[in-house]
């Protein structure tokens, strides 16, 4: 006889309240989908809940990602996260051919949006950004291996610049720029650097200065810049690596006519360009989370979220999955993982729209969930909700991935809902999952065949 049971896996607030649940929780909503459900000898298990979690990914890398970000969003749940951007500069191709009669005009930093024009949070405010002189060499960490054998995250790829590193700068503004985040509208962005800094800048290169010989050189005399945003500021936005710091001068040209001239220093080396992010949760459910310190959704009335850059992660177990895969005489036909979330696709805050599954082991994220049957990344599919209340929800395959529970080495495992490559290191998207009795709405759907 086949029974084709769904699942609807409201999330519980831990372990204990999971066991509590599989006896008493009317609200398991357990459907059967079956035109003749009278000729169905079924037998109903509700002890199958998902405990959820929100937890803080370590060691997020943010350098060389191919884009510059600069923001901040906030929002009442979750608090704010502020993202800043620091980087080298070269003089390569700097040489002293000025002519005679030169005089130093600006120095301007210019920046130009990135490929896919990316904003997130409210764009209709005025944004301010200000550039500042670091006071710290820029340099990458090597992670060393973990004395008891854990793995190192699966998205480190060596010595990088973590997002929650930070390096010293000049509290004095080197320059700054108020704009309206409209990107598609934005060419690029003009900002005036201090005339001192570009005064100094045109003598040393005039005078063959060592420091304009060499990246290593230009390195030591400024260790590099830093684009900071307001405290103030709604919204993030992401502009290009390539950009350029120019030296604008004026001379007399031999018809009598005053004319103008650049010299250019671009980034230097990418390695060296990262992105910083800063979270302020103070006043909210999660200010205690830390890499130490999960919050279980029992804090939080339910609440649960992810988060691009800061590295916050939803982490989902189902403790009661393994005892149901051992049953005898089951075969699972469909398993399929919905996560329902708030965020909605429109407005300023709008859901994260390609999330992943980390596999994580000890608490590190050290595989991925895969299309089932290959080894291809699986992304969630992204069912849009409505304009009328009804939200959006993740969908994720789960055929292959719980007839794992049971190996030897699951007993440590969880699944961590985040963002993959690039977009956990270069964007701030972020997607709040919904709840429903103060539960967060995650179900795990099983159609299955049982034999007698």
């Amino acid at each position: 006889m086949i029974k084709n049971l769904r699942f609807s896996l409201f999330a519980t607030f831990s372990l204990s309240a999971a066991l509590f649940l599989s006896s008493c929780d009317k609200d398991m909503a357990i459907s059967l989908k079956n035109e003749n459900l009278n000729n169905l000898n079924v037998t109903a298990i509700d002890s199958l809940s998902a405990v959820v979690k929100t937890i803080q990914m370590p060691n997020i890398p943010t350098a060389a990602t191919g884009s510059l970000l600069v923001g901040k969003v906030s929002q009442p749940a979750i608090g704010s996260l502020s993202v800043s951007t620091s980087f080298r500069l070269s003089p390569a191709g700097i040489t002293k051919d000025f002519p005679a009669n030169s005089v130093f005009d600006s120095l301007n930093l210019v920046i130009r949006p990135n490929s896919n024009r990316y904003a997130f949070g409210d764009t209709s405010k005025v944004q301010k950004f200000t550039v500042h002189r670091l006071t710290q060499a820029l340099e990458t960490t090597t992670l060393k291996p973990s004395p008891v054998g854990i793995s190192f995250p699966i998205y480190y790829p060596g010595a990088n610049i973590f997002a929650d590193q930070k390096f010293k700068y000049d509290a004095a503004e080197l320059g700054s720029i108020r704009f309206r985040p409209h990107m598609h509208k934005i060419d690029s962005l003009n900002i005036r650097l201090d005339d001192g800094l570009g005064q100094e800048f045109f003598q040393k290169i005039k005078n063959s200065d060592v420091a304009f010989n060499s990246a290593s050189n230009f390195a030591d005399y400024v260790k590099g810049l830093t684009i900071v945003p307001d405290a103030t500021n709604t919204a993030m936005v992401g502009f290009k690596d390539t950009l350029q710091v120019t030296l604008n001068y004026s001379y007399i040209g031999s018809d009598g006519f005053r004319k103008k001239g650049t010299k250019v220093l671009n980034m230097g080396e990418k390695t060296f360009q990262y992105n910083q992010y800063d979270a302020d949760r103070s006043g909210t459910a999660f200010a205690n989370l830390s890499t130490s310190k999960a919050i279980p959704t029992s804090e939080t009335n339910g609440v649960s979220y992810f988060q691009a850059g800061s590295g916050v992660a939803t982490e989902l177990t189902f403790p009661a999955l393994k005892d149901f895969m051992q049953e005898p005489g089951i075969a699972i036909n469909k398993a399929e993982l919905e996560i329902e979330v708030s965020s909605s696709h429109l407005g300023y805050y709008t859901a994260a729209p390609q999330p992943i599954l980390y596999i994580a082991n000890l608490g590190v994220p050290t595989s991925f969930l895969t299309v089932p049957f290959t080894n291809t990344l699986q992304t969630g599919t992204y069912i849009i909700g409505n304009n009328t209340g009804k939200p959006g929800k993740y969908i994720f395959n789960m055929i292959q991935y719980i007839r794992t529970v049971n190996s030897p080495d699951a007993q440590n495992k969880s699944l961590y809902l985040s963002l993959g490559s690039p977009a956990l290191f270069n964007t701030g998207n972020t997607s709040i999952l919904a709840t429903q009795n103060s539960k967060p709405k995650v179900k795990l759907n099983i159609v299955y065949t049982k034999f007698k």
